[in-house]
C-alpha cells in the first residue's frame, strides 16, 4: 500500500483513513505538535480491543509511516440503535370493534390482551454498561480509567498505582467503584473493592466484592464473571454484576451532561509529585 504523503495536514487524513475500519463508527486523534498523543476510537464491533488497536497501528504505519505505541489508543463500544418503536405498532393489528344493534349502544372495543413489544422495548435500561478501560503507564506507576454508562451518561474513574501484576485487577476494580461512585448521591458510599481469582473446571473467574455504605449500614456486595479474552474487563463486569442489583434502589444524582476533571496527564504528574 502506498505511503499518503500530501501536503494536506495528515493528522485530518489519517482520521478519515482510520473512519474506514471494520464497524468503525468514529475517531479522533489527539497531537502534540506532529506527534500522536492518543487516539480514541468508537465501534460496534464485538473484536477485542488488542485487534483493533493493532488494526488502527497498521493504517497508521503502512499509508502514513507512522509508529504509535498500543497504550495511547483508547477502544470504547457501542451498542447498534433499537429498532423503530413505530415499525412494532404497525404489526399489531387493531381490535375490532362490536357491530351495533337497533336500540342498543355499540360495546366498547376490547384492549388486546397482550401489550406491543414496543411497549416493553420504550422501558429505561437501569443497568450501567461498560463502555471502555485503559491504563497509561509512567515509570513505576500506572492509572488505570474505567468509562462507564448508565442512562445516556457517561462517567470516568480512575485509579493510580504500582505498576505490578499483583495490583492490577484491584486497580481496575477501584477504578470502576470509583466511576459508580459519580452516580450516586454523597451519602452514598462505596469502599474499597477486593478481589479474588478461581478456577471452576476450565474457566479463570473473576470475583470481586465491594462494600456498600447507606443509610447508617454497611452491606459487602459481590459479584463474578468468567475471564474470556480480557481479564480486566472480566474485573469491571464482576464489579457491575455486584453492583447493579442494587443501583436501581438507591439515590443517584441529577443528571449532567459533563464532568470537568483533570487529564491523564495532570493526573499522572499529581501521582508523581505524591
Amino acid at each position: 500500500m502506498a505511503v499518503d504523503t500530501s501536503g494536506s495536514r495528515w493528522s485530518d487524513r489519517a482520521e478519515a483513513a482510520l473512519r474506514e475500519l471494520r464497524d468503525v463508527q468514529g475517531v479522533s486523534l489527539q497531537m502534540e505538535g506532529d506527534k500522536v498523543s492518543e487516539i480514541h476510537v468508537e465501534t460496534r464491533s464485538k473484536r477485542p480491543a488488542k485487534q483493533i488497536v493493532r488494526d488502527v497501528q497498521t493504517i497508521l504505519r503502512t499509508r502514513f509511516s507512522r509508529q504509535i505505541d498500543h497504550r495511547v489508543v483508547s477502544v470504547a463500544y457501542t451498542e447498534a440503535p433499537a429498532a423503530p418503536a413505530a415499525a412494532a405498532l404497525r404489526e399489531t393489528p387493531p381490535a375490532p370493534e362490536a357491530p351495533a344493534t337497533e336500540g342498543r349502544a355499540a360495546a366498547p372495543a376490547r384492549a388486546p390482551a397482550v401489550q406491543p413489544l414496543a411497549a416493553a422495548a420504550a422501558a429505561p435500561d437501569d443497568r450501567v454498561r461498560f463502555e471502555s478501560a485503559n491504563a497509561y503507564v509512567s515509570g513505576p506507576r500506572v492509572q488505570v480509567q474505567v468509562e462507564l454508562r448508565w442512562k445516556g451518561l457517561a462517567r470516568v474513574g480512575s485509579a493510580t498505582g504500582l505498576t505490578t501484576r499483583a495490583a492490577a485487577d484491584d486497580l481496575v476494580a477501584a477504578a470502576t467503584v470509583a466511576a459508580i461512585q459519580e452516580f450516586l448521591e454523597e451519602d452514598i458510599g462505596l469502599g474499597r473493592a477486593s478481589v479474588a481469582d478461581l478456577r471452576l473446571g476450565r474457566h479463570e473467574v473473576k470475583i470481586v466484592a465491594v462494600p456498600l455504605v447507606a443509610h447508617r449500614m454497611e452491606k459487602t456486595l459481590v459479584g463474578s464473571c468468567t475471564v474470556e479474552q480480557d481479564a480486566q474487563q472480566a474485573v469491571v463486569l464482576a464489579t457491575l454484576a455486584a453492583l447493579n442489583r442494587v443501583l436501581g434502589g438507591l439515590r443517584t444524582r441529577e443528571p449532567i451532561e459533563y464532568v470537568l476533571r483533570p487529564t491523564s496527564r495532570e493526573e499522572a504528574s499529581g501521582a508523581k509529585r505524591e
